[in-house]
């Protein structure tokens, strides 16, 4: 449960990230990323942790749980990896924008 509580966090910073993007507060947004991370390192060192544990011998059964988690792991690192970009996008905007009002 450690590993879904660890990526639904990361996925939740990152969509939080895209929010205050649109809201002009990139700093904020780059902050929220950082916890993406953050997060995102801790479920890779679970995740290392249960591989190492497994040895390749099935002692880890692959359950309906672990495939859920691992949906949500790949669906956050996305979120975070679209987020990046939405950011920078936000940001790019924000600085024409201010260029043409000048």
């Amino acid at each position: 449960m450690m590993l879904l509580t660890q990526a639904a966090m990361g996925e939740s910073a990152s969509k939080e990230a895209m929010i205050k993007a649109r809201q002009g507060e990139f700093e904020t947004a780059k902050l929220l990323i950082q916890q993406a991370d953050e997060a995102f390192v801790e479920v890779h060192k679970t995740q290392t942790s249960l591989i190492g544990f497994d040895e390749g011998e099935g002692k880890v059964p692959m359950t309906l749980i672990l495939t859920h988690i691992q949906d949500h792991i790949m669906t956050g690192m996305l979120a975070k990896e679209v987020a990046i970009e939405i950011i920078a996008l936000r940001e790019e905007m924000a600085e024409l924008k201010a260029a043409l009002t000048r």
